[in-house]
């Protein structure tokens, strides 16, 4: 029908923001500046979707051992600052000292237990359970002071609050055990297996190989938590797994967290060429490496340390610290491995920044790794040694440049 079309310079109001026009002789209401203030939410609101959702900086979660009152579990959050998909910034100016639990909410019927809303025993000492737990940050609304009123009776006085604060909290939901894609707390591997599956089946080798019967990219265990008590309002930070009694296997940052970006259209050429998939290949890199340190806290670990045992996949480049040639090679066997070669220092940054697209490295595989020493490294006598290892799939870059590379510290070039 003809009234279904719009005019081209023709006002669309349906989803336009209202403003109160204010003119001198206006009677105001409370209810005047509410719809003020609802309007300037809007209107930021609006920006933090042009943003994307996720995490702008900040908001690292560390584990901080039994230091909650009772001597309960707790973590410390950087501040830092967040978008959540309903476009609202959350933002925490100070650490935060998180004892991880709360009283039982009735609101809570959907969300799986809480450590504290599991019922104590009867000597009060409470034993909280084994598991793995999403922890978030979302939006919360507090009152604080009062206002001098006047005209009010007493009933309508009593909820004369000074100012409404928008603020933050944080919740703590369980990952139920059927999400776990199979693995169990008893894997070694079961902390990658985890976080490969919060970056989901995209990152994987075989996932462009039947590009039209493929699903787009998502991040597969954050999507299926949507199911289980987590909201658009929330920005998930960390995944903290219990092994027994508040005893605490590891937490886990970059797993579930991802920069600011847009979500991309369910379409396979949206998930090929918008930029949410550098995103999650940034967060691969990020979490190996943050698991290679907490491994590397224990004396000689990561030397003791195989691939195939502890990671079931691995980030298409990442760095190996305090490992010998020797070492380096039984950290990835039984894959195929060419090196430890050389690698000029201005090709590792533009190594690592390609690597973000590809994907991960499956272990079982009898996938090619590069393994590079860096020749500058190699050159100063006190530097600490390191590795870059790099999937077979990315280009080779020990290639000798003439005039660029020193002769001793240089290879012959595997491609004319």
């Amino acid at each position: 029908m003809p009234t279904d079309f719009v005019a081209l310079q023709e006002p669309i109001g349906t989803d336009g923001i209202r403003t109160v026009n204010f003119f001198n002789g206006r009677l105001l209401t409370g209810g005047d500046m509410s719809r003020e203030q609802a309007a300037r939410r809007e209107a930021d609101a609006r920006i933090g979707l042009a943003l994307g959702d996720g995490v702008a900086s900040g908001l690292v979660v560390t584990y901080a051992g039994l230091t909650a009152p009772g001597k309960r579990p707790a973590v410390t959050v950087a501040p830092g600052v967040a978008v959540n998909r309903t476009g609202h910034v959350l933002c925490v100016t100070k650490p935060v000292e998180l004892a991880l639990s709360r009283a039982a909410s009735p609101l809570a019927s959907n969300v799986a237990c809480l450590f504290d809303d599991c019922a104590p025993p009867a000597d009060g000492d409470f034993v909280g359970n084994a598991g793995l737990f999403l922890l978030t940050i979302g939006p919360a609304f507090t009152s604080e002071g009062r206002a001098q009123v006047s005209g009010l009776a007493d009933a309508n006085a009593r909820c004369a609050v000074d100012a409404t604060v928008e603020a933050v909290q944080f919740r703590l939901l369980e990952v139920p055990t059927k999400l776990f894609g199979g693995t169990t707390f008893a894997d070694p591997d079961f902390r990658n297996q985890i976080a490969y599956r919060a970056f989901g089946q995209g990152v994987l080798p075989g996932w462009p190989a039947d590009l039209l019967g493929s699903k787009p990219r998502t991040d597969d265990l954050t999507e299926e938590m949507r199911g289980h008590g987590l909201q658009d309002s929330e920005v998930p930070l960390a995944l903290i797994a219990f092994d027994g009694v508040f005893v605490h296997h590891f937490t886990d940052n970059w797993s579930v967290r991802r920069p600011l970006s847009l979500r991309d259209p369910d379409t396979i050429v949206s998930t090929l060429s918008e930029p949410r998939r550098l995103s999650v290949g940034r967060a691969m890199f990020r979490q190996f490496q943050a698991e290679i340190d907490d491994i590397g806290r224990v004396a000689g670990a990561l030397a003791k340390t195989d691939a195939q045992t502890r990671f079931a996949y691995l980030p298409p480049a990442g760095f190996l610290p305090a490992l010998d040639n020797k070492q380096a090679v039984d950290f990835f066997r039984p894959m195929t491995v060419r090196g430890p070669v050389h690698i000029d220092a201005s090709a590792v940054e533009p190594l690592l920044r390609e690597s973000f697209s590809a994907p991960a490295i499956d272990t079982a595989s009898d996938h090619v790794v590069w393994l590079y020493r860096i020749a500058q490294t190699r050159m100063m006598p006190r530097a600490a040694s390191i590795l870059l290892f790099a999937s077979g799939h990315l280009p080779y870059r020990g290639d000798a440049r003439f005039n660029l590379n020193h002769w001793n510290f240089a290879n012959y070039a595997l491609t004319p």
